[in-house]
């Protein structure tokens, strides 16, 4: 798993939109202090303030007792984009091969909402797991922990 295009892809945001702000700034300088001291008041800081923010209602879904006959068990997170700029989830990663994800992949919109879905394989496994789902989004942090438990019961032989 190779982050580092995804950390390429999400410092090249700030180029796109921090950048030609920077450039238009030496650029009124050279012009006037005064329109200098108007952008910097007015425009600056709300290019730089805008992101989206992402938050998890629930981080930690429990299915409480699994049957090791079960196929599996699934459970939906919701992601909430709590900022003023589009949300994108980047990808969605999990810790071990007995859980499988999806996820929303077109961009939540501020206010909006938009999922992760998880389902668990409890099959020739026995005892307590908690796994992880790592989510990678276009904020600050990056990576967003969720989690699932489940305890594995054995299937009853006959």
């Amino acid at each position: 798993m190779n982050h580092d295009y995804i950390e390429a892809k999400n410092s090249s945001i700030y180029f796109v939109y921090i950048l030609p702000c920077i450039k238009f700034a030496v650029y009124v300088i050279k012009m006037s202090k005064p329109l200098c001291i108007l952008f910097c008041l007015l425009v600056l800081p709300s290019v730089l303030v805008a992101q989206a923010v992402v938050q998890f209602p629930k981080k930690v879904y429990d299915f409480g007792e699994v049957s090791e006959a079960a196929d599996s068990v699934s459970c939906v997170f919701d992601v909430v984009n709590a900022g003023d700029r589009p949300l994108h989830i980047e990808g969605v990663y999990v810790s071990c091969g007995c859980t499988s994800v999806t996820h929303s992949h077109e961009a939540i919109s501020p206010g909006e909402k938009g999922a992760v879905y998880v389902s668990f394989f409890p099959k020739d496994l026995d005892g307590r797991y908690l796994k992880s789902i790592y989510v990678y989004t276009n904020t600050s942090p990056r990576k967003n922990v969720v989690r699932i438990k489940a305890k594995v019961v054995p299937k009853k032989d006959n």
